[in-house]
């Protein structure tokens, strides 16, 4: 195959210039991307477009919201190098831990060098803790980040009254949690507590290194990275939160680093 056709394209959620990524399940999968060094290119979708998208490219929603209708949302990853039953012009997944598992399985050598995604019989495991560390963030994380989101300027307006009627408010104003109040305060401070006794305990080997298994990083390390960097690119007490636990998430995020490269 030709090499430029052989370049996966990576969709992900347009954010305000400079573009930049800042959705978890996106950074999920683009860290995944260059921890197994994959090639591939970022085609930057606008929010409002989402949808469309998905449908243009013939990737089922795999989400719902609360009411039962469809949730198109993104990654979704097209590899030009494999084809499905259904899929003749490559294989499309639209879902960033299924993503990572096709980067596995397609793109994985126990030869050159690098650990694994997924260790032996971990899959399971990791589904179970994806689960865990969406539900803990998504709770106490994203209510306090999500109003800082860097949304595109052209179509902020658009995304701000999805959210709000997907919220169940009338104005995207309403789902501020000033900084500075007693609410905000509270707030804070019950995500540090669930993220200290939610999430650090599974962390046993920190005097072996930043990793859940200290000094080898595997796909659960991802998981929560994709969260952090959420964190870093719209929670104003980002820096505050790198320090909890003895400084356990900002070393994280820092180890992670050599992976986060935007192609």
């Amino acid at each position: 195959m030709d090499a430029k056709k052989s370049i996966l394209t990576f969709y992900d959620i347009a954010s305000g210039p400079p573009v930049r990524p800042f959705a978890p399940n996106p950074w999920k999968a683009r860290y995944a991307l260059n921890f197994t060094n994959t090639s591939y290119r970022t085609s930057w979708v606008a929010l409002p477009d989402v949808a469309a998208t998905r449908k243009k490219l013939g990737v089922p929603a795999c989400r719902k919201h609360a009411d039962g209708s469809d949730f198109s949302t993104l990654p979704i990853l097209h590899d030009p190098t494999t084809t499905s039953h259904t899929q003749q012009e490559g294989t499309f997944v639209g879902d960033s831990f299924d993503i990572a598992i096709h980067l596995h399985n397609k793109y994985f050598s126990p030869d050159d060098g690098r650990p694994p995604l997924f260790p032996p019989s971990s899959l399971a495991l990791h589904r179970a803790f994806n689960a865990h560390v969406d539900a803990l963030f998504s709770l106490n994380g994203a209510p306090l980040a999500g109003y800082y989101m860097p949304l595109d300027p052209a179509t902020a307006e658009i995304s701000r009254a999805d959210f709000a009627r997907r919220a169940g408010v009338s104005r995207w104003e309403d789902l501020e949690i000033p900084p500075g109040s007693e609410e905000r305060k509270k707030k804070v401070a019950a995500f540090e507590a669930a993220l200290g006794s939610g999430l650090a305990p599974w962390f046993v080997r920190r005097d072996e290194g930043p990793f859940l298994e200290g000094r080898t990083p595997m796909y659960a390390d991802l998981i929560v990275g994709g969260w952090l960097q959420m964190m870093r690119n719209c929670l104003p007490e980002w820096e505050e939160l790198r320090g909890w636990n003895e400084g356990l998430w900002g070393r994280l995020y820092d180890a992670l680093e050599q992976w986060a490269e935007v192609s």
